[in-house]
């Protein structure tokens, strides 16, 4: 209702977007018609990722010109190598920071890692975060 009187007024709206949703989920159809509907009149759009973004501009119909990637900033001061770990030599480090979740890839993850290590046998995976994929990723 916000987007629809705001551009009754001739206000611009912008929106920002953070989801990766299906699109064969029975309640997520409905919930992407709705998007169609509501979000074809907005001036801009804000994603946080590449396939965000993507996710988004197909689900929503929504122009990808409009629709901008703002990823997230990691705090360089907070987030430093450990120098006492150690990694072996000669590997290929494959490094994931993420909520272990179906929303943020996880499954595709689980999925290329057999994948991964049958053509690369020395590469090694450094995960972190927690989510209920993790079982599964340990």
């Amino acid at each position: 209702m916000v987007l629809l009187t705001a551009k009754m007024l001739g206000i611009k709206t912008v929106i920002t977007e953070h989801s990766h949703f299906q699109y064969n989920d029975i309640g997520i159809i409905g919930h992407n018609k709705l998007c169609k509907f509501y979000l074809k009149e907005i001036d801009a759009a804000i994603a946080v990722s590449h396939a965000c973004k993507d996710n988004f501009t197909l689900r929503c119909m929504i122009s990808p010109n409009i629709c901008f990637t703002v990823p997230n900033a990691v705090d360089t001061n907070k987030f430093t190598p450990n120098p006492s770990l150690r990694f072996p030599l000669k590997t290929i480090n494959i490094v994931v920071v993420s909520r272990l979740a179906y929303a943020k890839g996880s499954d595709i993850l689980i999925d290329i890692i057999p994948d991964v290590l049958a053509v690369h046998p020395n590469a090694y995976f450094i995960i972190g975060g927690d989510g209920p994929k993790k079982p599964l990723l340990e």
